[in-house]
């Protein structure tokens, strides 16, 4: 009888320890979340909104003149472009938004009609900043040597020329800036829209150099020349 009583508190002690020991869970521990890349996420956001481009391994010769994760544009979401660019992907994320927020609604409210071409005069070129003393230098024949690296260098910079509409006329800076009518106010309207996508926007107002020419850039100086 004393035998069956040791099992008996023997069978307890087991069972207690049993239960109170913790339960090992044959799962796996959760994986860490992803690394993004921000090069990769960049060039993904630009094929979700219907840019038309081309990933560069490497732009320019020059080490000054390199771009962070260059992109030949051919078309984005919104508009077709005259001719084809070349520029960073995050500066081609920013003209896109550009586009779609200020651009083409300003079309619908002045003119009734989308925007369907971008009519550019330049994205990447490594060269130094254009001045009015720079462009009076070269117009006389002189060397021009110094000054500081244009964001268009750095493929941070885009020159808008103008814009062709659904029914085929043409939006020029060049013609329109000054002229008046809804061609100068759909222009004015979207550079001052401009300054709050781009770091500087020069217009005409700003100097003769940008006579022709809004100038977009996404560097690290701010100026809203309008």
């Amino acid at each position: 009888m004393r035998s069956v009583r040791y099992l008996t508190v023997a069978a307890a002690l087991l069972v207690g320890a049993c239960a109170g020991s913790p339960q090992r869970s044959s799962a796996p521990p959760p994986s860490p979340p992803p690394i993004l890349d921000p090069d990769a996420a960049c060039l993904k956001d630009l094929r979700d909104h219907s840019v038309v481009f081309e990933p560069l391994a490497m732009v320019g010769a020059s080490p000054a003149c390199q771009i962070a994760n260059p992109v030949k544009i051919t078309a984005d979401g919104q508009m077709d472009w005259s001719r084809p660019g070349v520029l960073s992907c995050a500066t081609m994320r920013v003209v896109d938004r550009f586009e779609a927020d200020e651009v083409q609604p300003a079309a619908q409210r002045h003119f009734g009609q989308r925007v369907v071409r971008l009519l550019h005069m330049g994205t990447y070129q490594c060269r130094t900043r254009r001045t009015d003393a720079t462009a009076a230098a070269a117009a006389a024949g002189k060397p021009v040597r110094g000054g500081r690296l244009s964001e268009h260098a750095k493929g941070q910079a885009i020159d808008i020329g103008g814009f062709e509409l659904a029914d085929g006329s043409i939006v020029s800076v060049k013609r329109d800036w000054r002229a008046g009518g809804r061609n100068a106010a759909f222009l004015n309207e979207i550079a001052r829209a401009a300054c709050g996508h781009f770091s500087v926007v020069l217009t005409p107002n700003y100097n003769a150099v940008h006579a022709d020419h809004l100038h977009l850039d996404i560097g690290p100086h701010r100026l809203c020349g309008v």
